[in-house]
């Protein structure tokens, strides 16, 4: 195979189990770094013992069920390289996260209400990582200093003109009421998805899968839910973006892809060559939500029908031993002490 690899199928062509569970084994046993799209948990059960037996460190990101998941702090990647003083590549990474956060809005609404949320967002996140400590870079943080808003003003009259945080928040804190309030609600629904639910928003304040952190023969698995795949996306763009700048390469198995929203990091993932698998039912899917040309962009295609040998396709595990998520108590950032020392 080659390092960009789509493989098309319809339904019950074995393009899972005769193509990339023999492509994943193989992965086990040279001891390659896997992040695994496992949507209808099939992965996971079937090669968590294999894994285990090559002494592989193993992360489950499982949003259908965040009783039994690991934690990820969507913040801190970006928190740490604003640390380390690499602040525009912390800067791009926030607006990732927001575009990722706010792209799935109806597309025949006003894109005015969501680009503004999207650029408060980015000015909030900004306000933490220059302002907050580090158990307070987290989401809670946001929306606690969502509903603490009117207080920033006092805050941004001190910023340059010129300042990130001032650009990427003015046009909020000092819209007309009415307009900041509707601007206000787009970025509060959009987190009361996470906050609402109790175990999910305490996966999001911990960071088990730390991708600064990862160290070699690891293996990530996300299960998704559709209402909350944004989260999803996010580890995937910054998984990529780590990997990439601590050549620490992975190879992605994305089955099902186009179940997934529009992934901002994908056109990078093959102008870069990552290694990948990604299956598709139909070619048009991926046209739909990636262009016209994109099945160009892969090195090699192959439809399931025309490889898959029946003698070859392996059996689905019954691996049931998920991770038990922790208790993660929120630390949060104040906005009135914030004010108190301006």
């Amino acid at each position: 195979m080659n390092h960009t690899n789509l493989i098309i199928g319809k339904l019950n062509t074995y393009k899972t189990t005769g193509i990339l569970f023999p492509e994943v084994s193989k992965a086990i046993k040279n001891g390659e770094n896997l992040f695994i799209l496992d949507n209808k948990e099939e992965y996971y059960r079937t090669f968590q013992e294999e894994l285990d037996h090559n002494h592989y460190t193993t992360y489950v990101f499982h949003l259908e069920d965040a009783y039994h998941s690991h934690s990820f702090n969507p913040l801190m990647t970006p928190y740490q390289y604003y640390q380390e003083g690499k602040k525009d590549k912390a800067t791009e990474m926030i607006k990732n996260i927001a575009l990722e956060l706010f792209q799935g809005d109806n597309v025949n609404s006003d894109p005015f209400w969501s680009n503004t949320a999207s650029n408060y967002f980015t000015a909030l996140a900004l306000i933490l990582f220059k302002e907050a400590k580090e158990p307070e870079v987290n989401l809670g943080s946001i929306q606690i200093m969502i509903s603490q808003s009117d207080q920033l003003k006092t805050y941004f009259d001190q910023l340059d003109v010129l300042d990130p945080i001032y650009i990427s928040g003015s046009a909020t804190v000092y819209a007309p009421p009415e307009t900041k309030a509707s601007i206000i609600s787009v970025l509060r629904q959009k987190l009361n998805d996470f906050c609402v639910r109790e175990q999910l928003f305490q996966n999001l304040l911990g960071n088990e899968i730390c991708l600064n952190q990862l160290k070699e023969k690891c293996a990530i698995f996300f299960i998704a839910n559709e209402k909350v795949n944004c989260l999803g996306n996010i580890l995937i763009d910054q998984l990529v973006e780590v990997s990439l700048d601590h050549h620490v390469p992975f190879t992605f198995f994305l089955d099902d892809f186009c179940d997934m929203p529009a992934l901002l990091a994908f056109e990078k993932m093959l102008q870069k060559k990552v290694n990948m698998f990604v299956t598709t039912r139909y070619p048009e899917e991926l046209e739909e939500k990636y262009g016209k040309l994109i099945m160009g962009k892969f090195e090699h295609c192959i439809n399931s029908v025309d490889v898959v040998e029946k003698d070859n396709v392996m059996k689905f595990g019954n691996c049931h031993e998920y991770p038990k998520a922790k208790e993660h108590k929120g630390t949060y950032f104040s906005v009135e002490q914030l004010v108190s020392r301006s």
